[in-house]
């Protein structure tokens, strides 16, 4: 089975000024990507704002967007949902349309104990040959995955391959270095940009990051000097990839700001958002520029 390994921004989803996804927009910021030397484009996670989305045009999206990268990169996609149905539905397609892998969070809004998580994941995991990677989002969801529920989970299904920690705690994304006594291979990634220098150095397996969506080159480097053991080299993008953290603060949730820094960089223009999200105002926009500037990215 594919190691799912490396950089995989969580791509934010672009709307036109209908709220409808706008595909060729969405094609440029996948070739910008891509050219910066990321490992793999996760879609419809957090920052692509899947919850508001439909089943059928997550399809429609998606199919385009697996088309359009063609082999270039890893495509994942994020396919959980509160209804395991719309789950299935959505896995189903993306299997046939040809995805390397899916992100799977777990059902949110109502707290399951975790032996209904374990029977959520396994059913799951059982109706697909994808690599599965687990979303650990707790402050989303109220549910933290633990290294035991997760060796468990590898262990009952081979296909479960890996899990984007995100989690403020350099200790609890360090712990699940305990899943790879089940299986070697198994994949930890960090969404947290601040973890990353102790992670690289402890053996993490790459980062979806929400900061990679603008400055994607960051995170590629760091990483990828840190494989070849050039810590020094490392530690000095790791530098830009903490300071490009304060985009954060401009909005909330953090994704708008990183959205509107992506439009300054990649789409030269400004975008436009769905309900429940509204544009960033005028000083958070200018907040976004500055940092930009002073970041060395327009």
């Amino acid at each position: 089975m594919k190691k799912l390994c490396g950089v995989n921004p969580p791509v934010i989803t672009i709307f036109d000024d209908k709220s409808k996804i706008d595909i060729e927009a969405s094609k440029r910021q996948a070739d910008f990507l891509i050219a910066n030397g990321v490992d793999g484009l996760a879609y419809l996670g957090t920052s692509g704002e899947f919850s508001i989305m439909t089943v059928e045009e997550k399809k429609s999206f998606i199919k385009e967007m697996i088309q359009h990268v063609n082999g270039r990169v890893n495509v994942i996609v994020g396919v959980g949902d509160t209804c395991l149905e719309n789950t299935m539905e959505l896995l189903k397609y993306v299997e046939a349309a040809g995805a390397d892998g899916v992100l799977l969070i777990n059902p949110y809004f109502s707290v399951y104990s975790s032996e209904m998580v374990e029977a959520y994941f396994g059913y799951v995991a059982s109706h697909t040959s994808l690599p599965i990677i687990i979303y650990n989002f707790p402050d989303l969801t109220g549910y933290c995955f633990n290294p035991d529920v997760v060796c468990k989970l590898v262990k009952d299904n081979p296909n479960i391959v890996g899990i984007k920690d995100t989690i403020n705690d350099f200790n609890h994304v360090l712990a699940m270095q305990k899943v790879k006594e089940v299986n070697p291979d198994f994949s930890v990634f960090s969404a947290y940009e601040n973890q990353a220098m102790g992670l690289l150095v402890c053996g993490v397996d790459g980062f979806i990051n929400a900061t990679a969506n603008f400055a994607p080159e960051f995170t590629v480097n760091a990483y990828q000097a840190a494989k070849r053991g050039d810590y020094n080299e490392a530690a000095v993008w790791f530098k830009k990839m903490v300071n490009a953290m304060d985009i954060y603060a401009y909005s909330s949730p953090l994704f708008l700001a990183c959205k509107q820094a992506m439009y300054y960089r990649v789409l030269n223009k400004d975008g436009h958002e769905r309900l429940p999200a509204l544009s960033l105002d005028a000083q958070a926009k200018a907040d976004v520029y500055n940092k930009m500037k002073e970041l060395r990215l327009l």
